[in-house]
């Protein structure tokens, strides 16, 4: 599928690119911004005090990133945007569970964020397990990050040692 395009004019390599990058920006800025709130002596040495911004800011990046990806994958198409790879790698394995795992976490986040968002209309016991599993996401979501920054540095590092054809990506040629 290489330089396929839909009729949209985006190829997969595209759309996977802008769903990445719109995830980075999105996730980055709900981590900062979900731990001044989680953090309130953090955020008081940050903003001063209490941050309206902070919380309204926290809240559309949320919407943000729930829904500018289904707008990428709507525009793209979900054939184009989940293409499978021509040739299946170990690399491209972990990149398939890469991608099943933000994907499900991304889902609850945003399910959890939304049911905190609406808590006053939703039962204490809801909104409150809706908290604790936002919460705890987002530890998991850090030690997730920190694991991905590591691959990738580790990938770079394989690849500069050994080529690109070691990690199941095509060589460039001549």
């Amino acid at each position: 599928m290489r330089g396929a395009r839909v009729r949209s004019g985006i190829t997969p390599a595209l759309a996977r690119a802008l769903l990445h990058t719109v995830h980075l920006a999105t996730a980055t800025l709900l981590f900062g911004t979900g731990l001044l709130l989680m953090f309130p002596t953090l955020r008081v040495q940050v903003t001063g005090g209490h941050s309206l911004l902070i919380r309204d800011a926290h809240r559309w990046g949320g919407v943000a990133f729930a829904v500018v990806p289904v707008v990428i994958v709507a525009v793209a198409g979900v054939r184009t945007t989940f293409a499978a790879p021509a040739v299946r790698t170990l690399r491209a394995l972990w990149q398939g569970a890469h991608l099943g795992v933000t994907v499900a976490m991304g889902t609850v986040f945003t399910l959890t964020g939304v049911a905190i968002w609406e808590a006053r209309r939703l039962p204490e016991s809801l909104a409150d397990l809706s908290r604790v599993a936002h919460d705890w996401l987002t530890w998991v979501l850090a030690l997730l990050v920190a694991a991905h920054l590591a691959e990738v540095g580790f990938a770079a590092l394989w690849t500069r040692l050994h080529g690109a054809a070691a990690v199941g990506e095509p060589t460039p040629e001549p």
